[in-house]
């Protein structure tokens, strides 16, 4: 009897043991797991194994954005596994948003899917707001487009147009300021085929946009042109007025040129009068300088006496008191003229 006893008394101790020690690992491993997201994701109806998040807490992934964005996939019907969504995390993006921006383009009958939304999400880091690009049109103003119409007359033209995103061509096609710079090139070269200033400004949608392609400007954008109108026409430079204006200032600057010329002209001339008079002076001194020494020899050679030459220059100063009387009698009359002025 007693033997008995210490057989059930053995087996009570060994399976007490092997129980509590089954319940400590239990309760070690479950201090490990994430065991609240665990039970959301229970109760949500989306079983995770907790051996999974115990995988995706060890590797030091953002376990409850992957546990949230899978309760909501199977909320939405989505067949997306903890791979997908942790491979999306893993990169940098938000599963979540990716999930609802499938879930907005199904509402607004677009066509989207989990890899191109990842992809987006991952390229642009708010896939929800490509989707609302591509659901609600966008407004774009392009202002100060220049260009010479055939009367040589420079138009400036203001517009807006509105486009909307193509979620399909949003990682290979161009972006926002390509369509801006095709919209301008369009309506330069529009500006150039005009006759005249006047018709743009008469009717500028029908002188600009009338030929306007829309899937021809777009063709290679992210974006697609839904419609476009003209803000503003203003006028600018005007190229006739300009080149009449250069075209005077050259002449003028012709005519002073020519009038330099002639001015220096001149004055070589002056300076070559003057040059010749002193040359004229010149020869006249030395003239005067040789009359005393041809009277010297003269006298010497008896061909001309004293007397002679004492007649020779009381004839000379008779002479220069007859020029100094006649001298002074001009400026007596002139004096007198400006007296009777008076």
């Amino acid at each position: 009897m007693k033997s008995l006893m210490l057989v059930f008394g053995t087996t009570e101790i060994v399976l007490v043991s092997v129980f509590g020690m089954l319940a400590l690992i239990i309760f070690l491993y479950y201090c490990f797991v994430p065991f609240k997201l665990f039970l959301n994701a229970l109760f949500a109806g989306c079983y995770i194994p907790s051996f999974k998040l115990l995988n995706l807490k060890n590797r030091k992934l953002n376990v409850k954005d992957i546990v949230s964005a899978y309760i909501l996939a199977k909320k939405s019907n989505k067949k997306l596994t903890l791979n997908q969504i942790e491979t999306l995390i893993k990169g940098g993006g938000n599963a979540s948003n990716v999930i609802n921006a499938i879930n907005l383009a199904e509402k607004s009958n677009l066509n989207l899917d989990y890899n191109l939304a990842s992809a987006i999400e991952l390229s642009s880091k708010d896939v929800l707001k490509c989707v609302n690009e591509a659901i609600v049109s966008k407004v774009v103003e392009v202002t100060d487009i220049r260009g010479f119409a055939r009367d040589n007359q420079e138009v400036i033209v203001g517009c807006k147009f509105s486009v909307k995103l193509k979620l399909d061509k949003y990682l290979t096609g161009l972006g926002l300021d390509d369509l801006k710079n095709n919209v301008q090139a369009w309506i330069m070269e529009n500006i150039s085929k005009s006759v005249g200033s006047s018709d743009i400004l008469s009717e500028p949608n029908k002188a600009l946009l009338s030929n306007l392609d829309f899937s021809v400007v777009a063709k290679k954008s992210m974006y697609d042109l839904i419609d476009i109108n003209i803000l503003s026409v203003d006028l600018g430079r005007n190229l006739n007025a300009e080149n009449e204006i250069k075209n005077a200032e050259k002449e003028k600057i012709y005519a002073q040129i020519e009038a330099e010329k002639r001015k220096n002209a001149e004055e070589v001339r002056e300076i070559q009068m003057r040059s010749k008079t002193e040359e004229m002076k010149g020869e006249v001194l030395k003239a005067e300088a040789e009359v005393p020494q041809a009277i010297s020899q003269a006298i010497k050679e008896g061909r001309f006496s004293v007397m002679d030459y004492y007649k020779l220059m009381n004839l000379q100063a008779d002479t220069a008191l007859r020029k100094a009387i006649i001298s002074d009698n001009k400026n007596s009359f002139s004096d007198d003229d400006e007296g009777d002025l008076f």
